[in-house]
C-alpha cells in the first residue's frame, strides 16, 4: 500500500458548506424581522410609558377644572422632549393622548396611538368620553389604548392595546 492510500480525508465537502449556509440562511430570514418587531414594540412601551405624566395632568387638570378643554387646562403642567422612539406626545380638547412615534419604529401615516379617557378601558371597542363637554362630567378615570382613529401597525401594538383579547 501507498502512504497515499493509507492517509484520511478530512474536512467537509462543498455540498455540506452550502447545506450549512443555507440553513443559516433560512434562520436569519426569519429571525431578523422578528427581532425588528420586538424592538418597535418595546419603543411602543417606552412611548406609553411617557405619556403617563400627560395622564396625570389630564386627570389633574378633570379633578381640580372639571369638564374644560384639556389642551388648555393641561398647558404648562405637562411638557414633553422628543426622544429617538417618540415625535409628540400631546393633549386634545377632548382629553385624547396622541402618540406619534418616529419613522424608526413604524413608518410615517402608521404610527400614531390614541390614549382616550373612558369609564370602560376593558372593552374590545371603548366608548371615548369628551372630558370638555358636560356629558363627559361622569369620568371614572379610565384609560384605553384601543381607539378607532389610532393607526399604528397592528404587529406593533401591545397586547392590552389589540381590539381581540
Amino acid at each position: 500500500m501507498s502512504t497515499q492510500d493509507q492517509q484520511q480525508e478530512s474536512g467537509f465537502t462543498l455540498i455540506e458548506v452550502m447545506v450549512v449556509v443555507a440553513i443559516i440562511g433560512i434562520l436569519v430570514a426569519v429571525a431578523v424581522p422578528q427581532y425588528q418587531d420586538y424592538i418597535a414594540r418595546s419603543r411602543i412601551v417606552e412611548g406609553m410609558n411617557l405619556s403617563s405624566s400627560a395622564k396625570l395632568a389630564v386627570t389633574e387638570a378633570f379633578a381640580s377644572r372639571g369638564t374644560v378643554a384639556m389642551d388648555e387646562a393641561t398647558h404648562g403642567s405637562f411638557t414633553f422632549v422628543p426622544t429617538r422612539s417618540v415625535k409628540l406626545i400631546e393633549v386634545a380638547p377632548s382629553g385624547v393622548i396622541t402618540i406619534d412615534f418616529q419613522n424608526n419604529v413604524a413608518p410615517e401615516g402608521k404610527n400614531t396611538l390614541h390614549l382616550v379617557p373612558t369609564n370602560d378601558p376593558d372593552a374590545s371597542v371603548p366608548k371615548p368620553i369628551d372630558l370638555s363637554k358636560p356629558s363627559g362630567s361622569a369620568w371614572a378615570g379610565g384609560w384605553s389604548c384601543r381607539s378607532t382613529e389610532a393607526n399604528l401597525l397592528p404587529q406593533l401594538l401591545p397586547s392590552e392595546c389589540r381590539s381581540s383579547k
